[in-house]
């Protein structure tokens, strides 16, 4: 088998009011996931494993990261690749969103290292309809890596973030 795909989340900031307003109205808002999950859930019926809550390297030599991104010795999450067959995919859902009239942001960092890495992407659920905001593919860096998504949803939504295998 190749060697392992290994995808991990540490910090995941949604600010739902515009870019460039205040941070305070913020939902669900910073998480580092040092208290856990932050409000986030793993998708028990669409996907085929679960995100991995984890401080520390990842299991499998070369790949993934040593520590997490804000201090290196906190919490973030992994998703292991290596039990996994291509197609198969884990994902992590936010709570449900109020919707703005003006734009709202995503910022997250994300590591991706190691062969066969895979696709990383962030979905919009609004009303039944899936919306790619965002998406990533194969190896990036051997660092952490920041994400931006900027996005319009005046109604209530839910966002996905979603690792799927190669």
């Amino acid at each position: 088998m190749d060697e392992c795909h290994n995808e991990v989340l540490p910090n995941i900031t949604c600010h739902h009011s515009p870019v460039a307003g205040s941070l305070s109205s913020s939902l669900p808002g910073y998480c580092d996931f040092e208290a856990g999950l932050c409000g986030y859930t793993q998708d028990k019926q669409s996907d085929d494993a679960d995100w991995e809550w984890r401080r520390g390297p990842t299991p499998t030599s070369y790949t993934g990261p040593r520590g997490d991104h804000t201090t290196g010795l906190g919490y973030y999450l992994h998703m292991e690749a290596s039990p996994m067959r291509p197609g198969q995919s884990v994902r992590l859902l936010s709570r449900p969103l109020r919707g703005s009239r003006g734009p709202q942001c995503l910022r997250f960092y994300y590591h991706m290292y190691g062969s066969g890495t895979g696709q990383l992407s962030v979905h919009l659920n609004k009303d039944g309809e899936d919306v790619l905001l965002w998406q990533r593919s194969g190896e990036q860096s051997i660092a952490w890596l920041r994400a931006t998504v900027e996005y319009q949803c005046d109604s209530q939504h839910q966002a996905r973030v979603q690792q799927n295998v190669s």
